[in-house]
């Protein structure tokens, strides 16, 4: 069951499930974060033609930041070459979670979900600190960016969480907008289990924002704050974010 009205960070596309603005929260001093500069999104693998048009010419998008491995990227294909449009493959390198031999399941104990994904994110903001330095690389150089992963909740969150507190967004904040991705992956399992047929078991997990949380809060404590694990990742340029991207 999908809901009839999107949350309004949604934007109007077909079969593209988890498309947000990133913009239009609170942020440092005041400011808000502009919207209509950077985007968050899961695979275009089942996109419609309308949906790729208007992510490229309505949104004007001219930078695609895709995360994923390669054998995901082989798997739903990348984004189509567009005229203006600049592909950046930046994986974010991890332990596929189909390895890790803790099995956990989307009706698996709340608990058990929030530990599991606490622990894969904070060991993907390590293992793949390099894709979270070149994607805001990219943010930072001022033309419009979509970021995203297969289903644009795990790997698109983390960079969401680390552009959105370098911005000053507070950490409940970025997780009451992490905890979004639960519609767009709603979205997706009624296109699936209608076009694909449902699986016997989901081991797609949901977001709950206390994984984001926690999250948060290991990351400030190992590296003393999110600015400071991004200047550990190499990334220098918080400022210029900050100045393209408040309002």
């Amino acid at each position: 069951m999908t809901p009839d009205v999107l949350p309004h960070q949604f934007l109007p596309t077909e079969q593209v499930f988890n498309l947000r603005d990133v913009g239009g929260l609170d942020a440092a001093d005041g400011k808000k974060v502009k919207t209509g500069q950077v985007f968050r999104s899961d695979n275009f693998g089942q996109a419609t033609e309308a949906d790729l048009d208007y992510i490229v010419e309505e949104l004007g998008v001219r930078h695609v930041i895709d995360l994923r491995r390669p054998n995901e990227l082989a798997k739903t294909g990348r984004f189509p070459e567009r005229d203006g449009v600049a592909f950046h493959h930046f994986e974010m390198l991890h332990i596929a979670w189909e390895s890790v031999e803790i099995e956990v399941f989307n009706d698996s104990p709340d608990e058990e979900i929030v530990r599991f994904l606490s622990q894969r994110y904070t060991g993907m903001m390590e293992s793949g600190y390099k894709s979270v330095r070149d994607s805001l690389q990219v943010i930072a150089g001022g033309e419009p960016v979509i970021f995203h992963c297969m289903a644009g909740k795990d790997r698109t969150g983390i960079i969401a969480a680390v552009l959105l507190s370098l911005l000053g967004v507070d950490a409940e904040d970025i997780a009451a907008d992490y905890e979004l991705s639960n519609v767009g992956l709603m979205r997706w399992r009624a296109w699936r289990d209608a076009t694909l047929g449902a699986p016997q078991r989901d081991r797609g997990l949901g977001t709950p924002a206390e994984a984001m949380r926690r999250t948060i809060a290991a990351i400030e404590e190992r590296f003393g704050s999110m600015s400071s694990y991004a200047r550990s990742a190499g990334f220098r340029d918080a400022e210029r974010l900050r100045e393209l991207l408040l309002e």
